[in-house]
């Protein structure tokens, strides 16, 4: 009766320190009531329980009991210490499972991303290869049928030279090569539409890696590629051009957008600046020669009025020496008044030829002065024209290096347009602007 009562008791102490630990634990609810079955609500209640029943067994078994409880709380210590070890370990190993779990549920997810961006890029790949053949196709067909065209034009031309009427036939010979060129470029047009269809169609970004579209122009100012390709070549149809220069202008790039519109108003530019210096030069040196001749005038002139200032000077001086003898004279007593009369009359005389001397004199001396700083006047102007003539021509020198530089510059970029393209026509500097608006667009096919 005794063992059966202890081992009702110890249970209950089991059940009742496991409540306690667990009670507040996390990982409480699950784990407690599997064990124990008891929730974490029940273990205080049931706790509660066992004090009440403990202080009603009486007095008579308290003794007895004390080494049994005492023994049975160590061994409900020992189990609940081991129960929650077990706990810790269980919960750390679903933790575990759990992250397996999710990491393998990402890895899956990355893998079926990945899968379908591979279809996607293959499906992508797939297209503009196609694309690219076709393009490929167009334009090697195109060169064989120009190729074929002039072969034999050549052929007939060569037999025409030994025939009668050679002028007549000549012209035939002409006028069906050119219908044969117009057939390969109405058929390399045609072509060129089918393939923008389809870009219009099945937009491909990948056309750009192929090599075969210009990330800079790739549907630039068009809703797609395949309208940009289909109105390039229209445009250039309507101007009379062949179709490949719209096609390849629209995959690589017009020369606005290539900058070679801006290389070639450099140039042009810098052939105007060299011509509007060398005009000016012309002029300089045009001024410097009057200048020039102006002043071997005015030179033959000063020494004109030089000598005659010192003419004037001269009869200055003698009319002076006269007046002061004739009024030596004056001076002597003996004179008679009619003596004296004309000495005075001659003196008076000579002082009005003085006066009038002097005048004259002044008077050359303004006009040599005037002549003089004229001719200082035009030698300031001749250095100057001289110092921007010196200056217009380095403008020149730098002017020409400048165009040697962005022609090359040009050439280069005209090249690196589209490397390896065997349509040798300058394609890449045809204007098709035709409205003159800077933009080539659908406005530019009936302007």
């Amino acid at each position: 009766m005794k063992n059966k009562q202890n081992n009702r008791l110890f249970d209950k102490s089991l059940k009742l320190v496991i409540a306690t630990i667990f009670s507040f634990s996390l990982i409480n609810s699950p784990i407690l009531f599997k064990l124990t079955d008891i929730s974490e609500f029940e273990s205080v209640a049931f706790a509660n329980q066992g004090k009440g029943k403990g202080n009603s067994g009486g007095n008579g078994n308290q003794g007895n009991n004390n080494s049994s409880s005492s023994k049975a709380s160590s061994e409900a210590s020992k189990a609940a210490q081991k129960a929650s070890k077990e706990a810790e370990k269980a919960a750390e190993k679903a933790s575990k499972e759990a992250e397996k779990a999710a990491e393998k549920a990402s890895k899956e997810a990355e893998k079926a991303a990945e899968k379908s961006a591979e279809k996607s890029a293959e499906k992508q790949i797939k297209f503009t290869k196609k694309v690219d053949k076709k393009i490929g196709k167009a334009f090697e067909k195109y060169a064989k049928d120009i190729s074929k065209a002039q072969e034999r034009y050549q052929k007939a031309a060569e037999k025409i030279v030994e025939a009668k009427n050679p002028d007549k036939k000549i012209q035939q010979a002409e006028d069906k090569l050119a219908n044969r060129i117009s057939d390969a470029d109405d058929k390399f047009a045609e072509d060129l539409n089918k393939v923008s269809k389809q870009l219009i169609k099945n937009e491909s970004v990948s056309l750009v890696n192929s090599g075969w579209v210009s990330d800079k122009v790739y549907s630039k100012d068009f809703i797609n590629h395949g309208q940009r390709v289909s109105t390039y070549v229209e445009i250039a149809k309507a101007q009379g051009l062949p179709a490949y220069v719209g096609a390849l202008q629209a995959n690589f790039g017009n020369p606005y957008e290539t900058g070679i519109v801006d290389l070639q108003n450099q140039i042009t530019d810098l052939n105007n600046q060299i011509i509007q210096n060398n005009e000016l030069i012309g002029t300089l040196n045009n001024q410097i020669t009057l200048n020039n001749q102006t002043i071997d005038g005015n030179l033959a002139t000063i020494t004109v009025l030089q000598t005659e200032t010192t003419t004037l000077n001269n009869q200055l001086t003698d009319l002076n020496n006269q007046i002061t003898d004739l009024n030596t004279q004056l001076n002597n007593t003996e004179l008679t008044d009619e003596e004296v009369a004309g000495i005075q009359g001659q003196i008076d005389a000579l002082n009005n030829n003085a006066t009038e001397l002097n005048a004259q004199i002044a008077t050359t001396e303004t006009q040599l002065n005037t002549v003089q700083g004229e001719t200082t006047t035009l030698e300031t102007e001749i250095a100057n024209s001289t110092n921007e003539i010196a200056n217009l021509e380095t403008d020149i020198v730098n002017a020409t290096n400048n165009i040697t530089t962005t022609e090359a510059e040009l050439t280069s970029t005209i090249e690196n347009v589209k490397p390896g393209v065997g349509v040798d026509s300058d394609w890449e500097t045809v204007n098709l602007d035709t409205n003159n608006d800077g933009v080539v667009d659908e406005a530019d096919i009936d302007a």
